[in-house]
């Protein structure tokens, strides 16, 4: 009763995604660093740096094949999302960002596991 192996196509599809993920995150991060330069130094500003801090590591993150990152990645994307129902706000090249890495995460999420590392018995025969 072992699973049957995903074919290669699949899998590298799941890769590319990723590495797409991964580089929305960074970008995001680096957007999100950038509007130090060119806004007022306030709370809203520091914290925005903050997140972009979030991104970068998470971008890191999203290098590996571990499932955490992506899950880390959609909640904080998604926190983003709730916050584009305000009427008065400015949508900004950053906010597109996080919706498409929201979508990618997500859908990465509801993929079935590659196997790269998944199971306790790869971890173990490590030990």
């Amino acid at each position: 009763m072992t699973p049957e192996p995903k074919s290669l196509h699949s899998t590298q599809i799941q890769e590319r995604v990723r590495l797409v993920a991964m580089l929305l995150a960074l970008t995001t991060g680096v957007l999100l660093i950038g509007h130090l330069w060119e806004q007022a130094l306030t709370r809203e500003t520091m914290a925005s740096a903050g997140r972009g801090v979030v991104f970068i590591l998470l971008a890191l993150g999203l290098m590996g094949t571990r499932r955490l990152s992506v899950a880390l990645t959609a909640l904080l994307c998604s926190t983003t999302v709730l916050g584009l129902l305000s009427v008065g706000r400015t949508i900004s090249l950053a906010d597109w960002l996080q919706v498409l890495m929201l979508i990618l995460c997500v859908g990465l999420l509801f993929t079935p596991n590659n196997g790269h590392g998944e199971s306790l018995e790869g971890d173990a025969s490590l030990h």
